[in-house]
């Protein structure tokens, strides 16, 4: 019986944050890992509601023999040395190999998995063992593995169960994975991605408070782009608010940060953008893709930057009711700091909080002089009756909409 080269104790202390929800969910990672698109979750209650065992399948490629020991023993590694394995602006690989495959302690006294994989053309079947006392010791290497017909995949059963019940895994956890997973599914929504729990798929949509559906043509070089912007009635486990670019097939070619910074306003969103133009696009530098002859898009494009004008004008937009409050908050500030001038005019006021709620960077990053320099050269402009300027300083910062135009012409017309 092979055995990872950590004690069951340093095992337990490795993985003592875990709790049963988190475990089981990189159980689900490891499917997807494996290049899965459907993950089952079955369970079987007693009549009190005792979870008796947990069954979670996939279609995935399962674990080929000559890979078993690389699959449970990297846990000694250093975290961070595994978290640099991974790839940080993709989301195939997720999970971290070894760490989510022993984490069943938290819920589960026995862990068995059945796998499936293919190799030479057939397919092959073999099973491993572990249990919680001796988590550090599993079967698997010395088995024999046999030819069968059954498709590739890989299904772990837990039995033992403690800490869950029926009612946590009907409700809880079923809110878990949609916080977990739900943008993921929505990345793979044209790729019939699906997550079952005992019968009944995951829909991401259950949580989506707004969405949108949008087309973008570059005139120029007539490349399209189909976006598709999502906000979340919550915050995600683990996932901040990103850009995810899909090529032609659907796939996830590359993702990155969508560069606002939530500050409390609760503005959780995620931003799909699908175009052939990514079927050969370099994401990273050109040092970095230098040997790839068939990279022919790069970030320098007049398409590239014309789409991330477009993606941060609308992200502005979406955001601005969430900054009303905090537009107010930053008044009152004003006003205790000394920064706005002792009676102030309201429409010095309303200036200030309709600009920071078009654009807030224009009051972040600067210091108290630099405040008091910003709010008196408005009152200057606005009390000489020269809006205009102030108008076509914001444009040549954003780019306001039809709506943002007349705002400001409303606003200034009752200077």
């Amino acid at each position: 019986m092979p055995k990872i080269q950590i004690t069951s104790k340093g095992i337990r202390a490795a993985l003592k944050k875990y709790t049963p929800y988190q475990s089981l969910v990189e159980y689900i990672w490891n499917g997807f890992d494996a290049q899965a698109s459907i993950i089952k979750i079955d369970y079987i209650a007693n009549d009190l509601g005792n979870i008796e065992t947990i069954i979670i399948s996939d279609n995935g490629y399962g674990i080929p023999h000559s890979k078993l020991q690389d699959k449970f023993e990297p846990l000694f590694e250093s975290k961070k040395a595994l978290e640099n394995k991974l790839k940080k602006n993709l989301s195939a690989i997720h999970g971290k190999n070894g760490i989510g495959r022993l984490t069943f302690f938290t819920f589960a006294r026995n862990a068995s998995w059945k796998t499936v994989y293919c190799e030479n053309e057939t397919n092959l079947t073999y099973e491993i063992y572990a249990n919680a006392e001796n988590i550090n010791l599993y079967t698997g290497v010395n088995a024999a593995q046999r030819q069968t017909a059954e498709p590739t995949g890989t299904s772990v059963t837990f039995s033992g169960i403690h800490a869950l019940t029926a009612h946590q895994l009907e409700e809880k956890f079923q809110e878990y994975i949609l916080k977990e997973f739900a943008w993921f599914l929505a990345l793979n929504r044209n790729r019939d991605f699906k997550i079952i729990l005992n019968g009944t798929p995951i829909d991401f949509k259950n949580i989506i408070a707004d969405s949108e559906q949008l087309e973008l043509i570059h005139t120029e070089t007539n490349t399209v782009f189909f976006l598709y912007y999502v906000r979340w009635d919550q915050r995600l486990n683990n996932e901040p608010s990103r850009y995810y670019y899909l090529n032609s097939e659907h796939k996830e070619c590359w993702k990155e940060p969508t560069a606002i910074k939530n500050k409390g306003e609760q503005f959780y969103h995620s931003f799909f953008i699908e175009s052939a133009y990514f079927d050969s696009f370099g994401f990273q530098s050109a040092e970095v893709q230098a040997q790839e002859a068939l990279i022919i898009g790069t970030r320098s494009d007049a398409q590239f930057k014309f789409l991330r004008k477009k993606l941060a004008n609308i992200l502005r937009i979406k955001r601005r009711p969430f900054l009303k409050g905090f537009a107010e908050q930053l008044l009152i500030e004003y006003e205790e700091k000394n920064i706005l001038p002792s009676g102030a005019k309201e429409n010095l006021k309303q200036t200030i909080k309709i600009l920071y709620e078009m654009q807030p960077k224009i009051f972040t990053s600067l210091n108290t002089e630099q405040k008091k320099i910003l709010v008196g050269l408005l009152d200057i402009l606005l009390e000489s009756n020269k809006t205009e300027t102030i108008a076509q300083l914001l444009g040549g910062i954003i780019e306001l909409t039809k709506e943002e135009q007349n705002e400001l012409t409303q606003l200034f017309s009752n200077n």
